[in-house]
């Protein structure tokens, strides 16, 4: 059973779903080709790119569930892949993404090029925005059928997010899979 429940009970055919899917792949590879270079943006200690998935597309109610999970499927294969590709010199590179639901637009794929950037990342107390561990019963990867690679890491937070000035609060969850621990 899947904690977040998206299916609107529609039947409603997409239409250009092939070519979405296929686009989403294509630019996910290309964007993952190879490990990105921290000399192309020396003032940060990190590389992120969001998935090229239209909201309005992938947060809808009348996109079907298998289309969350073979775009969650993708992004788990590519840190794979991507943690496949390191060199001596890129050891200590800590390779993952992340997986927001209930708004999937808001995933990533994430380098941290060192451990410190890599623990500031998960510090996250403010009045703004907080992250609390997830019990350890929950598992989106048997939620959702997911494949993760042995030696990835799998790690699970609710998201609560605050804004005061707006008047909005927000809660969901963001899974990361990758080299965590």
């Amino acid at each position: 059973m899947h904690r977040w429940k998206f299916d609107s009970g529609t039947k409603k055919k997409l239409r250009g779903l092939g070519r979405r899917l296929r686009n989403f792949t294509e630019n996910l590879n290309h964007d993952t080709e190879t490990i990105p270079n921290p000399e192309k943006d020396p003032y940060r200690n990190y590389w992120h790119s969001h998935l090229s998935l239209s909201k309005t597309y992938i947060d809808s109610a009348n996109t079907p569930n298998s289309v969350r999970r073979f775009c969650m499927q993708a992004t788990i294969d590519r840190v794979e892949y991507l943690i496949s590709l390191k060199t001596e010199k890129e050891k200590d590179y800590r390779i993952l993404t992340s997986i927001c639901l209930p708004d999937y637009f808001d995933s990533t794929m994430i380098v941290f090029f060192d451990d410190e950037s890599f623990n500031r990342f998960f510090i996250r107390e403010s009045e703004y925005l907080r992250w609390i561990p997830l019990p350890s019963d929950r598992d989106i990867a048997k939620e959702w059928h997911l494949r993760v690679p042995k030696g990835l890491v799998l790690r699970g937070y609710k998201q609560i997010i605050n804004d005061v000035e707006e008047g909005d609060l927000r809660v969901g969850e963001i899974w990361f899979v990758g080299e965590i621990g």
